[in-house]
């Protein structure tokens, strides 16, 4: 029994660390360009229904036309984009990147395709008088976490004078705003004058740009980069000569996003429903997987197997021990750098693995608790009557085991889903991401939230009344 379960464990943590990579084979010889984006950064990048458009979305789709590429779109949070880049999931960023001295010493930039400014958003009358830099010492500022509004803030205010809070986009920096919590946003000019036009929202530019902004698109510093940043620096000339900038910029300028709250919750409600399927895949697959490793951890703590006990010990510990984001992001961002045959795995797969080794964790000390809690004159009763150990515990212990743990495993996958809204910050997009990608392009936050939030609230009700029938089932026992 004990050589099984130390061979079971072997394989599962091979197939643990290498079954991502199977998911990303893709034809060497079709040319893709794998682009990072917000997908919440109006009109730059934002969802409409299942796709992504905007400003940059056109910009590359026109790139790919011309070079013969096929653009593929990845999104995540802002703070996790350069992530994707550094570990190689992507070759660029396109979410207004602007160029700095410390991002020009790291990465290799294409020339600009956008000039614009660090401006300073205020409420509508301007009520602090807010006009220039000097008038923000003593209040509090938003700014995207990550961006380089935040470094630009920090230089200029060398007495620290300046409360600088940081957000996941844009949208929630306006949404406090709006609501009283800031005196003030700083963010590019470009992006602040058609969200507040096209947008109704009740803000106002305050005084000139505090600096200057150039942004362009960052690649990773190696020989097949500086290639392509080449032709894509010409693509971006000529795209300027003939005047096709000039019309995606009045495109996306013009754009009308007004309309009825029946048809946005109606298309709100199709678009989160779309994204179920990812978060219940998630949430199902990862889960089964856990259990399995929970199962082999479980019976090794119980069996007292010298070494792989304590190896098993520390791996709980960790896992408890840590937030589970940092696990994800420990997964897809860290781990490729260290080990390069995990660069091909996808976030999918990345977010399956994650909650599934989260899961085993609490599920592994579920089941031992139910092990140990059956009376062991059970095994020596099966033996007697002439059963081997792998006999009874199949027969006799496990089925107890999970009728004993059954209310905890239940909590444990109510978790997992809960959990798998988390992998919106890896890329892969789940109800959550959906919902918050609606109300990035329509600032109808109350609609976009309430309706994830019941979504989330009926499935996991779903999953309780099952858990209480098959408790009620098996309690005949």
């Amino acid at each position: 029994m004990k050589k099984k379960i130390r061979l079971l464990l072997l394989i599962i943590m091979t197939l643990v660390i290498f079954s991502g990579c199977a998911y990303n084979k893709k034809d060497e010889s079709i040319k893709t360009i794998n682009v990072a984006m917000s997908g919440t950064y109006y009109p730059f990048t934002f969802s409409s229904g299942n796709s992504l458009e905007g400003f940059d979305v056109d910009v590359w789709n026109e790139i790919g036309n011309r070079l013969g590429y096929k653009i593929e779109f990845k999104t995540a949070a802002f703070s996790g984009l350069f992530g994707l880049l550094d570990s190689g999931k992507v070759n660029t960023i396109s979410n207004q990147i602007t160029i700095t001295k410390e991002r020009s010493d790291k990465y290799l930039f294409s020339d600009p395709y956008v000039y614009s400014g660090a401006q300073i958003i205020v409420n509508k009358g301007n009520p602090n008088k807010i006009n220039s830099f000097n008038d923000l010492k003593g209040k509090k500022v938003g700014v995207d976490l990550g961006s380089n509004y935040e470094q630009i803030i920090r230089e200029k205010d060398s007495n620290n004078e300046v409360t600088v809070v940081t957000y996941q986009n844009t949208d929630a920096a306006f949404t406090d705003l709006l609501l009283g919590r800031l005196d003030g946003v700083v963010i590019d000019k470009i992006s602040a004058i058609v969200t507040i036009n096209e947008k109704g929202l009740e803000l106002e530019l305050a005084g000139e740009p505090i600096e200057e902004v150039k942004n362009a698109f960052p690649f990773v510093k190696n020989e097949e980069n500086i290639k392509l940043v080449e032709d894509i620096n010409k693509t971006l000339k000529n795209m300027r000569e003939d005047g096709t900038f000039t019309k995606i910029s009045n495109k996306w300028l013009k754009t009308d996003v007004t309309g009825n709250n029946t048809k946005y919750l109606k298309s709100l409600i199709i678009n989160v429903l779309n994204g179920l399927k990812t978060t219940l895949s998630l949430s199902v697959i990862s889960m089964v997987i856990g259990l399995i490793i929970g199962i082999i951890i479980a019976l090794v703590r119980f069996y007292n197997m010298k070494g792989l006990k304590q190896l098993v010990e520390i791996y709980i510990s960790f896992l408890r021990g840590t937030p589970l984001l940092v696990q994800l992001f420990l997964l897809y961002f860290g781990l490729p750098q260290l080990v390069p045959a995990l660069k091909g795995i996808t976030a999918y797969i990345a977010a399956m693995i994650g909650l599934a080794l989260n899961a085993s964790a609490y599920i592994a000390e579920a089941l031992r608790g139910a092990l140990e809690a059956i009376d062991k004159g059970q095994m020596e009763a099966a033996l007697s009557v002439g059963m081997t150990r792998d006999q009874a515990m199949r027969r006799i212990v496990m089925p107890q085991v999970f009728r004993i743990s059954l209310p905890s495993l239940g909590n444990i996958f109510i978790d997992n889903i809960k959990g798998s809204s988390l992998a919106f910050t890896l890329g892969v997009t789940e109800i959550l991401a959906r919902a918050q990608m609606s109300a990035a392009a329509s600032y109808k936050f109350f609609q976009s939230y309430i309706v994830v939030a019941i979504v989330y609230w009926i499935t996991i009700s779903f999953f309780n009344f099952l858990q209480k029938r098959i408790e009620r089932k098996i309690s005949v026992y």
